[in-house]
């Protein structure tokens, strides 16, 4: 069910969309962006270090984090998945969510945002924060299990410097990563395109 609280998570920031892979399949979630590091114990030992925490709060985060599970891994993602189980989304839900976020005009916004990339036209307020509320329902992780990728399109954070050594980390356009079956953004043209308004 679509609501409008979700989509105002999206818009705030507080929630983000990423895009998971992991022996094979693919999974959608929509969740808090600090979820989505993968090892959160190196944020929790920098704070206890700098003295920004205490000990006992260290150790009640190393137990409530993400239900206990600090450093997300291929071996318990599937654990991650059981206790999110409100977060894992499907292409459909989120198209669906896309278009809510338009009130279903999401052909126009990409032809009048592609007219001003063209022309340069003004793009009027109404039009860019309808494009922004379509940027914030586009997906801003992409964690590859199977290959050890991990981008971000959340330039506000190094989300990067929290992934594994042994991965590739980085912030940039994954677009290119996610399968065509899997791009819920493209049924009236590209969406992807607004991100760069």
């Amino acid at each position: 069910m679509i609501s409008d609280p979700l989509l105002n998570d999206l818009w705030a920031g507080e929630k983000a969309v990423a895009f998971f892979v992991h022996s094979g399949a693919c999974y959608w979630m929509i969740d808090h962006k600090y979820n989505f590091t993968l090892d959160a114990e190196k944020d929790y030992r920098a704070y206890l270090a700098k003295g920004h925490i205490t000990r006992e709060q260290y150790l009640d985060a190393c137990i409530g984090f993400r239900g206990g599970i600090l450093k997300l891994t291929k071996d318990n993602f599937r654990d991650y998945l059981l206790a999110s189980s409100d977060s894992v989304a499907s292409r459909d839900v989120l198209r669906e969510l896309l278009q809510a976020a338009v009130h279903g005009r999401v052909a126009d916004l990409i032809r009048a945002i592609e007219r001003h990339f063209v022309t340069g036209e003004h793009v009027s307020g109404d039009t860019f924060r309808t494009a922004n509320a379509v940027a914030a329902v586009l997906p801003s992780f992409y964690i590859n299990f199977d290959r050890k990728i991990f981008m971000h399109m959340d330039f506000d954070r190094s989300h990067e410097d929290l992934a594994y050594s042994d991965w590739f980390a980085k912030p940039g356009d994954f677009s290119f990563l996610v399968p065509d079956e899997e791009r819920y953004w493209t049924l009236h043209g590209d969406a992807w395109k607004l991100r760069f308004l």
